[in-house]
């Protein structure tokens, strides 16, 4: 089932787990990508789903930062962290529960989930080191 999310506008927007899931990666080529089909459709639209994933994936990674080597800190999770709160955030109001952040079992792992499916998940030993 797809998650709605809203901007403030009066529209609404449906987006799957699965293209979820991608835009929460900090890597930038993935969470942009585009299957063949998609980009062949991306010709025909006027409004480009290529540009609609840029501007989201802006909004929910923030603006890239430039000197990460320097920090000597693998931030991965806690851009992932960063990143699923603001889709939560930008879920419709009424479907925000649906998204759930957790420990796993072992307290070793951070759980990100959207209808009790895990579409992503981080290593918490290497988050506090």
């Amino acid at each position: 089932m797809p998650v709605t999310l809203s901007f403030g506008n009066r529209h609404n927007y449906e987006i799957n787990h699965s293209r979820l899931a991608r835009l929460m990666s900090p890597d930038k080529e993935e969470a942009l990508y585009m299957g063949v089909w998609d980009r062949f459709k991306d010709c025909f639209r006027t409004h480009k789903k290529q540009e609609v994933l840029e501007v989201l994936y802006t909004l929910i990674h923030g603006c890239e930062r430039e000197n990460q080597a320097e920090l000597n800190v693998d931030i991965t999770g806690m851009e992932k962290i960063h990143a699923f709160t603001q889709l939560k955030q930008y879920a419709n109001p009424s479907q925000q529960d649906r998204f759930v952040m957790r420990f796993d079992m072992n307290q070793t792992q951070v759980l990100f989930e959207i209808d009790g499916k895990v579409i992503d998940k981080c290593n918490l030993h290497r988050l506090l080191n």
